[in-house]
This record gives C-alpha cells, structure tokens and sequence, in this order.
C-alpha cells in the first residue's frame, strides 16, 4: 500500500523567529499568521518577547505552535503562542491530546514559563486564558492551513529538586509584586527562578491526571533546569537548555513511535500469512500522529503494517462523547491514504460476529505495572467484546506511558470531564456521569506494544 505520510501534519513543534525580524517588526512579528519551521541560533542574540523592547541582554522567547484539534475536520489551523499558560488551556480544552503530545506540551509549557521568569515577567496562575476559544488574542494566535509554512512517573518530590535558598519556598513566586523595580532582579535569582519554576511545573502537570506522560516529562524539564543551574547557569541559559530539551523531546517522540509501528507490524505480519490476506484492523480513540509529535502510537502500527502490505482496511470507532475516532482517525488514515471505515461505537460487536475484524489496536494514556491499561473511555468494552470473538486486542504505547508506581489499574486516577460533553443543555433532573477513560484488565490485552520490544502482560 502506498501511504501518504507527507500529508499529515506535526502536531506540536517549537520555533523561534529570527532576531533581525522580531527586532524590526516587535510586536507584529510576535503575532506572525504564517509561521514556518525556522530559528535562530541556539544561545544568539535576538529580540525580547512580544510588548518588549530589543535588549541586547534578553534572548528571545521561543513559540509553541499546535494544531487546534477542536476544529478538525472542519478546518486544519494552529496555535502559536508564546505564552506556557495557553499551553495548558490548551491541553485542558482538547486542542492538543494524546498521551505522548501531551508530554511535550507539558515540557514546552514549562520551557515557556522559563523564558518568561528569566526575562523578570511576573507569571499569573494558569487558567487565566479562555480555552474555549481556538486562540486567545495578541501573544497567542490562531494560524489556518493555508497560511501554515510547515507542515517514571515523577513523583510530589521531583517538584523539589531544583536548588534553593534558605527561606525559599514554592511560594515565593508571589513575594515579589509584579509591579515591583525589583521583579526583573529578583527573577534573575537562580533560587527565585527555581521556586518559580516548580510553582509553574505542579500547574502544567496537574493539567490532566491520568496521561502519566505529562508528568514525566514535566519531571524531565525539571530535572534539566536543575542540572543546569546545578552547574552554575543563569536563569536565562536553563531556559535554553529546556528548548534543547523541548526539540530533543519531539523527535525521541518520533523515533519511539516508529519503533512502535516496526514492533507492532512484526506482530501483526503472522496473523496475515495465516489469514492469507490482508488484515481488517479495528482502532478506538485517535492514537495516531495527532497524538504524538508525529506518526502516531496503534496507528503507527497501523501505518508499519500497510506499507508491508498488510492492512486492508481499518474500522474506526467514533469514539462518543468528544467523537476522537470520527473527527481525527478518520480524517487522518485519509489524508494517509489507508482505507478506512468509519462506525458508531455500538456497531464493533456486530462486525466482530461478522468475523470481519482481525485485530484490534488501541492506545494508552497510562500502563500500570500489572499490564493494566487506561485509554479512552469505551476502550474496556471493545476489550471485552474482542476477548469474546476471539479477536487478538493489542494495546501501543512508548515506555514513559509505563507507570510503574501504579500496581495495578485500580491505582490509575480517571479524569472526569464536564458533563456538556455529554449533554449541551442540561435537563433539569439529569445527572451526567462522564468520565475520560476506563481501565482495560492485563487479563484482556494479548500484547502490550513499546519501542523497546512486545511483551504480555504477566510476564
């Protein structure tokens, strides 16, 4: 099958405007439409953040700029914002979901955050921009398609270990006030800096609890701070080590996720040679490129498998109540150039009696130790349908969706969302019960798929 790869979108990236633009052109610069994948040297000189004035001093700040996954498929646009509270509205709204593209949000919030306590701006509790919004206005802005350019868990502790003063506290981010001559000092304080940024990672982890590749990374963006101004860095060159970190972090994503399509078509390439045909492979929720830095995790296998000629068709669910599997799969095997059928949730049983599904294969938003999956909610059903069909049920994720500190999945926290997911207007008398995700037993799962290898759960 000849896939179309070139047709999907990054789903996350960072970028830095060139100096010598952002210096002539400010603020207009800062609200660049059109944005492509181009920077300026690590460690160069460049102009401040936006509504600041060129220093000689002052690095610039970098953008994060990700697709607004709200308005797909309708229209394809971009978040690029300098601002690491639009980062965590926007994983908080869905704009950006997926385990693994959610931790990178989660790192390039904190970098963003960086920049902007070593640059002396006072920062305000995250929440603070309307995510109900695509874009929030001025520092954060909306770009379409057409105008795009470019196509261990870590535990309370972890927040703790950058380095402080004697009487330095988490809390510390508020002793100075923002108006104050001496916050921008005061915020080039390494201790200040590291209390700050601790302040700030606990928001940006807390943003979504059950993805446990948030906090991962969260603990990864501290740790590099730490190390950095360990060393006897600034303030300012820990930030620039953070978008180090950001961009190592969205191509580990990569290569862990094609890893994972080789693996998981390795294990699906028997299951055709004894079929004699290609594979009808079932798929819930969206885990694919959208939800990642790119390529994507089951739809990576799914992507590995057809270009070995294996796949024949996939059958998404549409995945209620946010319709991940209708507004995202769909649209994106499409662009892909895999066949795909797009089905109501309750109409995987009926296919399954057909015999007309091989194999099914999903993501994971958090493994715990025993082989306990949690993924999108209505993931266990399918699970438990397969199991009765005798359809092989395939769990993909990379190694930091394993948490180790969980047993079993009964430890996994499940996010509960609002109830107008479910219901838009409310019916006086109705309660809505809405969680994120369920819980899929090892006992169900035939193999859990990582870069690192297959392995079952038990063993």
């Amino acid at each position: 099958m000849a896939l179309h790869l070139e047709n999907l979108p990054r789903t996350i990236y960072v970028e830095r405007v060139a100096g010598e633009a952002l210096a002539e052109h400010g603020r207009e610069a800062c609200a660049d439409t059109a944005p492509a994948e181009r920077e300026a040297p690590v460690g160069g000189l460049a102009a401040p953040p936006c509504g600041g004035s060129p220093s000689a001093n002052l690095l610039a700040a970098p953008r994060v700029v990700m697709i607004d996954q709200r308005r797909l498929p309708g229209e394809l646009a971009w978040i690029s914002t300098d601002d690491w509270q639009q980062v965590v509205d926007a994983v908080k709204a869905l704009a950006v979901r997926g385990a693994p593209a959610i931790g990178v949000a989660g790192a390039a919030a904190v970098m963003l955050a960086a920049f902007e306590l070593a640059a002396g701006r006072s920062l305000a509790p995250a929440g603070n921009c309307d995510a109900s919004r695509p874009a929030a206005e001025g520092r954060n802005t909306p770009v379409s398609a057409e105008e795009h350019g470019g196509a261990t868990q870590v535990t309370a502790e972890k927040y703790d270990e950058l380095p402080s003063s004697a009487g330095t506290r988490d809390d510390a981010a508020h002793q100075v006030a923002p108006g104050d001559e001496a916050s921008s000092a005061a915020s080039s304080s390494p201790a200040l800096f590291a209390a700050r940024l601790r302040h700030v990672a606990r928001q940006v982890a807390e943003a979504r609890p059950t993805a446990v590749n948030l906090s991962w990374a969260v603990g990864r963006a501290l740790e590099t701070a730490s190390e950095a101004l360990k060393a006897g860095d600034t303030p300012q060159q820990a930030a620039e080590a953070l978008y180090k970190l950001t961009k190592a972090l969205i191509a580990e994503d990569e290569a862990a996720n094609r890893a994972i399509g080789a693996n998981g078509a390795a294990l699906l390439r028997p299951l055709a040679q004894a079929k004699g045909a290609p594979l009808n492979i079932l798929t819930h929720c969206n885990a694919g490129s959208l939800a990642t830095a790119f390529y994507g995790t089951a739809l990576g296998v799914v992507y590995a498998a057809a270009e070995e000629g294996l796949v024949a068709r996939v059958y998404a669910d549409e995945t209620r109540p946010v319709g991940q599997g209708a507004r995202l799969t769909a649209w994106e095997l499409a662009r892909a150039g895999v066949p795909v059928t797009l089905i109501c949730d309750n109409m995987a049983a009926s296919l399954m009696a057909q015999g007309r599904i091989d194999a099914v294969v999903v993501g994971a938003d958090r493994i715990a130790a025993n082989g306990d999956a949690a993924n999108k909610i209505g993931t266990l059903g399918v699970a438990v349908l397969a199991r009765h069909f005798g359809v092989p049920f395939f769990v993909a994720a990379p190694e930091s969706t394993r948490d180790g500190s969980c047993a079993a999945g009964a430890d996994i926290p499940i996010e509960q969302r609002s109830e107008t997911e479910v219901l838009p207007s409310p019916i006086e008398g109705v309660e809505v019960f809405n969680p994120a995700f369920d819980v899929t037993p090892a006992a169900l799962i035939a193999a859990i798929v990582t870069e690192k290898g297959v392995w079952k759960p038990g063993e």
